[in-house]
């Protein structure tokens, strides 16, 4: 989709003012968001695995995520008891050490359509605006359309930080019309 390859230059960026929060849909029937503890670790590593290109182990979801002291929350979405989704809430000092930031955020391919990516990423917006953060940033990749069409339906607005991005967003802005 881009010219430039993805290793060599920078994930695009989103911010969510906080201002106002979009209203929330409804969870559906047999599906609940909380808080993650150190027992889904396991679960957790399998939607993160079958959402990305990387594997992901028990062990890299607790030191990445649920031991992390940079990622105070990490929420999983179950449905009917099975664990078919995740987001964190991370702080960073960099670039906007009052911003909250969007993580890691996975649905398990079985569990798509749901709205669940929607609902648990605003879940995070909530949290970040119950801890006054100014504002919510996340990065993504070009070719992530469905997450960013989700992102943008939230209020996410892309942050053009970086000389490739207007070229980048206008290719993404066009894929999604």
């Amino acid at each position: 989709m881009s010219n430039f390859p993805i290793r060599e230059i920078p994930q695009l960026r989103l911010r969510h003012p906080l201002g106002n929060l979009p209203s929330v849909r409804f969870l559906p029937q047999g599906c609940q968001i909380r808080v993650a503890s150190s027992e889904d670790a396991e679960a957790i590593s399998m939607v993160l695995t079958g959402s990305f290109e990387e594997p992901w182990t028990s062990e890299s979801v607790l030191r990445r995520l649920l031991d992390d002291p940079g990622v105070p929350l990490t929420f999983v979405a179950e449905q009917d008891g099975k664990i078919v989704g995740t987001a964190s809430y991370q702080v960073k000092t960099e670039p906007d050490p009052e911003a909250g930031w969007l993580h890691w955020v996975a649905i398990h391919p079985e569990a798509r359509g749901l709205a669940l990516g929607e609902i648990i990423s605003h879940r995070v917006l909530q949290e970040a605006f119950n801890r006054k953060r100014s504002c919510v940033m996340l990065t993504t990749d070009d070719v992530r359309l469905a997450a960013i069409r989700t992102y943008l339906r939230l209020g996410f607005e892309p942050d053009m930080w970086h000389e490739t991005h207007e070229s980048r967003w206008a290719k993404v802005m066009q894929n999604l019309s």
